[in-house]
This record gives structure tokens, sequence and C-alpha cells, in this order.
């Protein structure tokens, strides 16, 4: 079997873990692959094999992620359409997605003898469209599509569900996310908490301006699009898990619907959703309000 690397070498402590993973992989009979720019950091470790990750997971077993949220997300949209599971190994703080930790390498194991589940997570496609009709810019997304702008400026924008009018809305962006995001930046601007291998396309509003509005879930073969007003031409940007922004203009729309590819990601854990939900959300934040000796919130 066949298991390549991904680090995020800006984690303090991603060397090491990755350097102890290619050992348990090693020791556990994996063909371990990394790419060639990590050769000089695995100097002794002549089992290691090298070549560029965008070619090695086309045929591997694994993708073995480590870092944080991000770099599991970084690692996943690698990996669109070719038949490859992804494991997450939490060097970050949260780690939400990962299943397991630096301490728990003896649990890769289970990889060769197949003790795990996988959880099939449904991905977002956007699509930028001008005013002919030609798309310039695709985005595809497990977390989230974010629609904002600079400094806290509010927006005025429509949004349409299968070329229906849903709603016209005055906020500060929208969050069309994955059950997968969902306890992301979705979470954080009140939006539903969603089972991950569920299928659905949530609608959160940022800071809206009206008492009224709440967080909407659309079927997964919904097709949303999303116009601005003539007034909020500039400075309105569309980011996909939380990469580089891409300018939006009022000139454009943005068509958001399911991807055809999902993801799957290794689950070692045994927990169920809430288990992780409740012990790596909940438990953190009372750990920092425990942990402040003014006693207020952090």
């Amino acid at each position: 079997m066949k298991a390549v690397i991904f680090p995020n070498l800006q984690k303090v402590n991603a060397l090491s873990c990755a350097r102890n993973v290619c050992d348990a992989l090693h020791f556990n009979e994996f063909e371990v692959i990394a790419d060639p720019q990590l050769q000089a950091l695995f100097y002794d470790k002549s089992f290691v094999k090298y070549t560029p990750f965008e070619k090695s997971v086309q045929n591997a077993d694994f993708a073995v992620a480590i870092g944080g949220d991000g770099t599991i997300l970084r690692c996943a949209k690698a990996l669109i359409g070719f038949d490859i599971k992804l494991l997450g190994i939490n060097t970050g703080r949260l780690g939400f997605m990962a299943s397991i930790e630096p301490t728990q390498l003896n649990e890769l194991i289970r990889l060769k003898t197949g003790d795990y589940r996988v959880s099939t997570r449904m991905m977002l496609c956007g699509d930028l469209t001008d005013e002919k009709g030609y798309v310039f810019q695709h985005f595809t997304a497990l977390n989230d599509i974010v629609l904002g702008r600079q400094f806290a400026r509010v927006i005025d924008f429509s949004v349409y569900r299968n070329e229906v009018l849903l709603g016209q809305y005055r906020a500060d962006g929208a969050i069309f996310s994955t059950p997968t995001g969902s306890t992301a930046y979705a979470l954080s601007a009140g939006g539903s908490v969603i089972e991950p291998e569920f299928s659905c396309i949530g609608f959160t509003l940022i800071c809206p301006h009206s008492l009224a509005s709440r967080p909407i879930l659309f079927s997964p073969e919904s097709r949303l699009c999303v116009r601005l007003s003539a007034r909020d031409d500039g400075e309105v940007y569309i980011s996909s898990d939380g990469e580089t922004p891409i300018p939006f203009d009022s000139g454009s729309h943005l068509t958001i619907y399911r991807s055809e590819h999902t993801i799957q990601i290794v689950d070692m854990s045994g927990n169920t959703f809430f288990d992780s939900l409740n012990r790596k959300i909940t438990h953190s934040l009372k750990g920092n309000i425990s942990n402040d000796s003014s006693g207020g919130f952090i």
C-alpha cells in the first residue's frame, strides 16, 4: 500500500511529526512517498520515495495531512478526482477535521488492517460569470465559499435559488457552506451545525442588517445565484476555503452548486460527530474561560 505525506512545515512540531509518521508507515510496510522539496528533511530515511505531490496522489491509497484544518483543506483540494483517502494528523490548535494527534501514531497500523471508517464529504463549486455568460473564475470548496468586503462595510445583494428570487439582503457578507464547513466560519456567524455526511448547502449571512434574517439549508440539487446591487460595485471579494480573495463586481454573478466530487476522510476516533463537537469546541471554550484569571470571557 502507498501513502503520501503532506506536512505543513509552518507548524511548530509538524516536521518532527512527519518524520515519525514516515517511520510508523514504513514499519507497517507502507510505501512512503513525499514531495521532492522535502528530500533534504528526510535525508536519513532511505526508504522514502520522492514524487511531486500532484502526481503521487494519482495512485496512492492514502494522503496523510500533517498540520491544522487549513492544511487538511489544502491537501483535500489536491485529491479532487482521485480515489484516495485522506487522513489528518493534528499539529495545529483545534484540528476539528483531524483523526489523530501526534501522540497516537501507533494507530497508523489500522490503515493496513482496515480498522477505520471512511466519511464521505460533499464539496461545493462556485462559478463567477460575466454579463455574456462566460465563466472566468471557478471555485471548489470543502468548507465554504464566502462573500465579503474589506473594513466591515455592508453589501447589498440578491440571492436566487433555481432562478427564483430568494431575497434581497444587506449584510457584511454571506457564507455558503458544506456540512463539513458548518463547524467553521458558518458556526461563528450563527449558522447551523450539520452532520458532516449529510448533503445540503448552508447559507448564513454575516452580521445581517435585519432581525428576521436566519440561516437557511438548501437541498444539494439547488443552484444558488448571487448578484450585487449596482452601488456595491468594487471592493467585494469571494474566497474559497480561505484562499486568496477574488474580486466580485456588479457586472458579474456568482453561481454556487454541489460539486460532482467528494472527499474521503479517514476516521479513527471511534467517536460520533457530536462527541467530537463537544470535545473540540465546547470543552475548548470552557477551558479558555476557566483559564482566564480575570474571570472574564476570552
